[in-house]
């Protein structure tokens, strides 16, 4: 996201419809990661609660620009299974609560696209996330608060400034409790994350109108 280089690749030598598939499967990989965080943000907005693996998984993409593929970002394609099944269920339009994890996957979407045209924004999101880097990964816990309300802070600073602010709907019960505020805005950032890296593997929103179907068979094969 901040970061040009999100992680090396070495491109293979091989036919061109090869590389396009395998340009695809990336999208995907990026584009799950996008629709992780918004189903991670319905499910504490919702229910007070998340998948506690799935969360820690894409906060950590943050700190990951140098992985060796896409999928190392989110540390496996088991760090980001989460978002596969919920962009495979897409597919079939899905249920309410995957309709509005969309939702809140095309804001992110939408602020990525934003960020990617801002270096000086860029820049200081890259030094704001180097001085939390280390607090999160010497913490103890999963997702200590004092880390994730730091992160929380990258978010207000450097996303909620943008044109466009993404309203998360839920129980006012939850939506009240500040650590679990902190929570979603640290998850919206690792979606404008994954956003951001969606469009340098080559992801563009009108592309998905045409590419949608592969799309969505690619993510029901790496999900299993």
């Amino acid at each position: 996201m901040p970061r040009r280089r999100h992680h090396r690749f070495q491109r293979p030598q091989d036919s061109g419809d090869f590389i396009m598939k395998r340009s695809l499967t990336e999208q995907t990989v990026a584009f799950a990661g996008v629709i992780q965080a918004g189903e991670l943000v319905r499910q504490i907005a919702t229910g007070g609660q998340c998948s506690q693996a799935f969360a820690r998984n894409s906060i950590d993409s943050l700190f990951t620009p140098d992985a060796e593929s896409t999928e190392a970002v989110f540390g496996g394609l088991s760090g980001i299974r989460l978002g596969l099944t919920m962009t495979r269920e897409m597919a079939t339009r899905g249920s309410a609560d995957s309709q509005q994890a969309m939702a809140y996957a095309s804001g992110l979407l939408r602020l990525a696209m934003m960020l990617r045209k801002d270096k000086t924004r860029q820049q200081a999101m890259a030094r704001s996330l180097s001085l939390v880097e280390p607090a999160w990964k010497g913490a103890e816990d999963s997702l200590d608060p004092s880390v994730v309300a730091q992160l929380a802070d990258v978010y207000r600073s450097e996303i909620s400034t943008l044109p466009l602010r993404i309203q998360v709907h839920g129980d006012p019960a939850h939506l009240k409790q500040d650590e679990k505020v902190s929570l979603i805005r640290a998850i919206l950032l690792a979606g404008v994350r994954a956003g951001f890296l969606w469009f340098q593997l080559g992801g563009r929103p009108w592309r998905l109108l045409f590419q949608r179907g592969r799309m969505f068979r690619i993510a029901a094969e790496l999900a299993g």
